[in-house]
């Protein structure tokens, strides 16, 4: 534990046992780390499996991966959970996403009937594996001999405790936030989650290198994170109902729902409350989102579907 230059005190908690668990999310885990708001945690996570997936694991080596998880309800590593003192229900967790390092390797993972959730699924049924080697330096990695893909890293899952008892699985996401899968968390964003147990219980995971809006073949270019810097600072009764995210220029709202509808529904609606927040009236918001808001599919193959809205932030007409 340091202090940064602003005077925050900077938490390391690097991804091992006593700090990862894999496949399970469970409000009553107790915390591997506890800070105060306002400071900062510099962690790494590991990959999907307990970083089991090297550069040469093929398909045939999945059932044996999967035997050493055997309480797993879902394949993503979580580091946490931390507790941040002070964090009460009613309240936001805000997290700003400081620093993001991937690892070396990372890999695309077309899951194989009848596990598989991609929308094509009925086109790929045997399911592939796709290893890519990740330049941290020019930030790009390379698809087959030609397409250079440029990495735009985030973590997949951001989430706190849900208000339900018991393990559920990290694969669907929800109003806790959790397997997102949201590409826009990039560095330099802000998400605010909704807090339901006190101290939030915050954990992260599912580090992708680079992911397209929908994640179509259920899986990104999944890989670890070196290191990952985070802050957190609370948002008294902030009263949120789903995660929001603030960039330079944008808001972000959320939704999430069993049809793409629904949850287009969710993150429309929440966008219109922040726009009121914000100073307009409800119709006035609402019109706004028609006018200026992009509705994007977040992810559509975790079962629970994802959809955000986007918006660029409000610029005042001069009186």
């Amino acid at each position: 534990m340091t202090s940064s230059p602003r005077g925050h005190v900077v938490h390391r908690l690097p991804a091992g046992p006593g700090s990862v668990r894999v496949g399970v999310i469970d409000p009553a885990a107790p915390p591997v780390l506890t800070v105060d708001p306002g400071d900062e945690v510099e962690l790494s996570t590991w990959g999907h499996w307990g970083n089991q997936v090297t550069p040469d694991t093929v398909m045939d080596d999945f059932p044996r991966i999967k035997e050493g998880f055997p309480d797993a309800l879902g394949p993503h590593s979580l580091t946490g959970p931390i507790h941040v003192r002070g964090a009460q229900p009613g309240d936001a967790l805000v997290v700003d996403v400081l620093e993001l390092v991937p690892a070396a390797h990372g890999f695309n993972l077309v899951v194989a009937h009848p596990r598989g959730r991609g929308v094509l699924k009925e086109r790929f049924p045997a399911g592939a594996i796709r290893h890519f080697a990740l330049d941290r330096e020019s930030m790009t990695t390379t698809l087959g001999e030609h397409v250079r893909v440029p990495l735009k890293p985030f973590l997949g899952i951001m989430g706190v405790a849900p208000a339900e008892d018991g393990p559920r699985s990290t694969v669907e996401p929800g109003p806790f936030g959790g397997n997102m899968d949201l590409s826009a968390l990039v560095v330099g964003s802000r998400l605010r989650l909704p807090v339901f147990r006190d101290g939030a219980g915050f954990y992260c995971g599912d580090g992708h290198a680079v992911q397209g809006d929908g994640e179509v073949n259920q899986t990104a270019i999944e890989t670890g994170m070196d290191h990952v810097r985070l802050r957190f600072t609370i948002e008294r009764g902030a009263g949120l109902r789903t995660p929001r995210v603030e960039t330079d220029r944008h808001l972000v709202s959320t939704g999430f729902g069993q049809t793409l509808e629904d949850a287009a529904h969710d993150a429309v609606d929440d966008l219109v409350n922040w726009l009121v927040d914000d100073g307009l009236s409800a119709d006035e918001a609402y019109s706004l989102c028609s006018i200026a808001a992009d509705v994007r599919v977040t992810q559509m193959v975790n079962n629970v579907v994802g959809v955000h809205t986007v918006i660029e932030k409000l610029t005042r007409s001069q009186a």
